[in-house]
């Protein structure tokens, strides 16, 4: 018995919005892995990538040893997985066309970005993970601009719910350019907001449960 599309779209929404929703886990790995650390982990000024250090021999990093590296890298990589699932999951909440296409690109580019920040921890080649982790930076703040353009016409109130959480993190990606402020709280203001955003938008989906195109 073949299920009907109408069925299917419904199973997507499902699908990508709990894939979005899981993303949430990333914030109790982090909050695990920094009280794992023999020292206090300070998030003013430790960075979220020193969470992931895997040495703990007193070396490069004497004061950068995290116990639990392997919970935070593994939430890197199962985020972005998350990412992309829910993406493509939800993708039809766009209209069709040019800002759908772009959308999924910003988010396939962010999705891989983060997961690529788990496999190389900053301890094992410093430049290769800022290479592989910058772009994440740039994309979930880029996606969130595209989705609040193309959902202005049918759901104003979470477009404007995106451009603000965007207009965030464009403000802590330029005070890390500027180098204003502690990097940690820096960063975080960067990158927090796509994560709670996508965690609303899955929330969002799961009770709309199917796309404004069909409706």
């Amino acid at each position: 018995m073949r299920t009907s599309a109408p069925a299917r779209r419904q199973l997507a929404v499902r699908v990508g919005g709990a894939a979005w929703v899981l993303i949430a886990l990333y914030f109790l790995a982090e909050v695990v892995t920094a009280r794992a650390w023999p020292r206090p982990y300070r998030v003013r000024t430790n960075s979220v990538s020193n969470l992931g250090v895997t040495g703990c021999d007193g070396s490069a990093a004497t004061r950068l040893c995290s116990p639990l590296h392997t919970v935070i890298n593994s939430a890197f990589v199962l985020t972005g997985v998350l990412i992309l699932v829910g993406a493509v999951c939800l993708r039809e909440f766009l209209p069709p066309g040019l800002l759908r296409r772009v959308a999924l690109a910003l988010f396939g580019v962010a999705a891989v970005s983060a997961a690529l920040t788990g496999v190389v921890p900053i301890d094992v080649d410093a430049h290769l993970h800022q290479v592989v982790a910058t772009p994440t930076f740039v994309a979930r703040n880029a996606a969130m601009i595209v989705v609040a353009i193309g959902l202005y016409g049918r759901w104003r109130v979470f477009a404007l719910w995106t451009g603000l959480c965007c207009l965030v993190g464009i403000v802590g990606m330029a005070a890390i350019l500027l180098r204003e402020g502690p990097f940690g709280i820096t960063e975080r203001l960067a990158l927090y907001p796509f994560t709670v955003w996508v965690v609303t938008a899955g929330f969002s989906a799961l009770r709309a449960r199917a796309p404004f195109w069909l409706l």
